[in-house]
C-alpha cells in the first residue's frame, strides 16, 4: 500500500522476469467485497505486488485495499486519469520503456492485464492521498507533537528619518493614515522596499519572533488599530490586521509517524471489515 517507485521497479523488474508458461491467470471470482468482485487474476498480480507467498493472505490484503480506496472515494479523494496514466509511465521509463503502448504490449506479452495493473495504481493514489490529506493531519491535529499558537497578521509602514522628506510625509500620514488607505499608502510612502512591494504586509508572526520592540507593540496593540513607533532612526507605523491560532507540529520522528499511521490505519480496517459485506467464493 505504502510501495514508492522504488517498489514498484522491483515488482516490475522480477515480475518480467518470470517465464511465460509460469504465468498462469485465472478468470474466476473468488470473493465479493461490497458488491465489487475480485478475480483470481488480481490475486495473483497482488502477491507479486504485496510480496505475498499465499494465496489467502494475498486475498485478504487485496480486501484491506479495496475497502481503503472505497473509503477513500467515500471522503471525497478523487484520482484523475492521468495520475495514473503519469505514475504508470514514470514505471516504464525508469525500466527503459519509451511509451505507454509499449508498456502495455509487455504487459501483454507476459500474461499480464493492463487493466487490473491500471486500478492497483488508481487504488495506491487514492489511498496514499487519504493518509497524507485526511488520516495525517487527524494524527498531528490529536497529536501531543502539535501544539496551538497565536498569529498576528501585521502590516508596517518605515520611514527613515535620514530622509530629506521625511517630515512631510511622517505629517501627512498622521493627518491621512487609516486602516482602509494603509496597504496603498504602504507602497506610495514606506522607505522598507521589501515590505512596502506587498503593501507594507510584514507577514503572519507569533510572539517573540520579531525584535523586541516590534514584538512589544504589535502584541499590546488592539487588533485593527494602528500604532506608532519612534525610534532613533525612523518611525515605525504598525497595523495588526487579525488574529488567529493554527495547529504547529513540531517535529516528529517520521519513524513514530509511521507508526501511528500503522495503528490508525489499523483501527480503520476493523471497522470497514465490520461494516463491509464479504463474500468468499471457493
Amino acid at each position: 500500500m505504502k510501495k514508492n517507485v522504488v517498489a514498484l521497479l522491483i515488482f516490475i523488474i522480477s515480475f518480467f522476469g518470470y517465464a511465460k508458461e509460469n504465468l498462469v491467470l485465472y478468470d474466476k471470482i473468488v470473493a465479493i467485497v461490497n458488491n465489487r468482485p475480485i478475480l483470481m487474476s488480481e490475486v495473483e498480480l497482488a502477491k507479486k505486488w504485496f510480496n505475498i507467498k499465499s494465496d489467502k493472505d494475498a486475498l485478504e490484503k487485496l480486501i484491506d485495499h479495496i475497502l481503503l480506496y472505497q473509503e477513500a472515494k467515500k471522503r471525497g479523494i478523487k484520482v484523475s486519469p492521468q495520475e495514473v496514466q503519469d505514475a504508470i509511465l514514470r514505471i516504464a521509463h525508469k525500466n527503459g520503456i519509451n511509451s505507454l503502448d509499449e508498456f502495455k504490449k509487455i504487459l501483454i506479452n507476459q500474461n499480464l492485464s493492463y487493466t487490473e495493473f491500471y486500478d492497483l495504481i488508481k487504488r495506491e493514489i487514492a489511498i496514499n492521498k487519504y493518509i497524507q490529506f485526511i488520516l495525517k493531519p487527524k494524527i498531528l491535529e490529536n497529536s501531543k507533537e502539535a501544539v496551538e499558537e497565536r498569529f498576528r497578521r501585521v502590516r508596517v509602514i518605515y520611514l527613515n528619518k535620514k530622509n530629506p522628506d521625511f517630515q512631510r510625509t511622517y505629517k501627512f500620514l498622521k493627518e491621512k493614515l487609516n486602516r482602509k488607505n494603509f496597504s496603498e499608502f504602504a507602497k506610495l510612502y514606506s522607505d522598507d522596499k521589501i515590505t512596502a512591494q506587498d503593501g507594507g504586509l510584514l507577514g503572519d508572526v507569533k510572539q517573540g519572533e520579531l525584535v523586541d520592540f516590534l514584538d512589544k507593540a504589535i502584541w499590546n496593540t488592539k487588533v485593527g488599530t494602528i500604532k506608532e513607533i519612534d525610534t532613533k532612526n525612523g518611525v515605525y507605523f504598525i497595523l495588526v490586521e487579525k488574529e488567529f491560532k493554527k495547529l504547529i507540529p513540531k517535529e516528529i520522528n517520521n519513524k513514530e509517524i509511521l507508526r501511528k499511521l500503522n495503528n490508525e490505519i489499523e483501527i480503520l480496517l476493523r471497522k470497514l471489515r465490520e461494516k463491509a459485506v464479504i463474500k468468499y467464493l471457493n
